[in-house]
């Protein structure tokens, strides 16, 4: 009995992991990468080949993102749209994250 129930809840979770589970697989168009559009798998902050870019899996809204810098630069804000965004390039782009804000 208790090996049926078990069966029955670990079948349960399983399906409910695999329709729930968010898919990023998709490929996210950029905004204003110099190279030229190249396919995404993550949302937030990512560093390619030397380059920064903030990812924004949202499909509707344009959100608020604090942008960190090396070298005791000054951080700022900046506005971005759903897709990948070109922050700069690494060596000054520290990091980036989302405020919790629309804009």
């Amino acid at each position: 009995m208790l090996t049926r129930i078990l069966k029955t809840v670990g079948g349960t979770l399983a399906a409910l992991a695999l329709t729930t589970a968010p898919v990023y697989a998709n490929a996210i168009t950029t905004a204003g990468d110099p190279g030229g559009a190249r396919a995404l798998v993550e949302c937030g902050y990512d560093e390619v080949g030397g380059s920064a870019y903030y990812t924004h899996c949202n499909s509707d809204v344009n959100v608020l993102i604090r942008v960190e810098r090396h070298w005791d630069l000054p951080g700022y804000d900046q506005c971005v749209r759903p897709g990948s965004t070109f922050l700069g390039l690494t060596y000054e782009i520290k990091f980036a994250w989302y405020k919790g804000v629309l804009c």
